[in-house]
């Protein structure tokens, strides 16, 4: 049986890294909508409102393959934070971050076009932030330029630095969880295993 082509709702590189370095060859098609911050949603709501967004208007252009919408945010306290808007913001972000605990959302719509089906989800990871100086966030902000992230901050190399603990996915916080996609696609009748190549 001939493969659906798989097309990547999303702009982020990671998300691109992630899916290559399993051997899912895929296409990416940025989305371009709005993403919303509020209108009074939970943040599960809300993050799987973006991740259909963007796989739907995705679906709408290219009619066809297996759509994979995603979207992530980050909570502190009652706040809901995203991608920071500039260099000030993420400062911010950081400050906030500072000595807290923050949850990282991650939700996954994936939509197959075909047979019109559509599955989403939503995973959370939480990290402890180490208290840091406002010298140590200029310095971390200077070297890793975080600015695409959701929450402004990197847990890779250089960036794992200001984590004390991590409880949940690794590749929820990177911006793609892998078991959370394998569960879409199996109620979407789709082995993940089948598009590895």
């Amino acid at each position: 049986m001939k493969k659906k082509p798989i097309i990547l709702a999303s702009s982020s590189k990671k998300r691109t890294e992630i899916l290559n370095a399993c051997g899912i060859k895929h296409r990416v098609i940025v989305s371009r909508v709005k993403e919303e911050f509020g209108n009074g949603k939970n943040i599960k709501d809300l993050t799987i409102a973006n991740a259909c967004k963007k796989a739907y208007a995705v679906a709408q252009k290219v009619k066809k393959g297996v759509i994979i919408g995603v979207d992530s945010l980050v909570i502190v306290g009652n706040e809901i934070v995203g991608k920071p808007k500039n260099r000030k913001e993420a400062k911010r972000f950081l400050q906030l971050f500072s000595g807290n605990t923050i949850a990282v959302h991650t939700a996954v719509c994936v939509i197959d076009f075909s047979a019109g089906k559509l599955a989403s989800g939503v995973e959370l990871s939480e990290l402890k932030v180490k208290a840091l100086s406002d010298k140590e966030i200029e310095k971390y902000l200077k070297i890793l330029k975080p600015y695409n992230k959701a929450g402004g901050f990197s847990i890779e190399g250089a960036g794992a630095i200001i984590f004390d603990d991590i409880s949940g996915s690794y590749f929820n916080i990177l911006g793609l969880p892998l078991f959370t996609l394998k569960e879409l696609l199996k109620e979407l009748n789709i082995n993940i295993l089948d598009l590895i190549s």
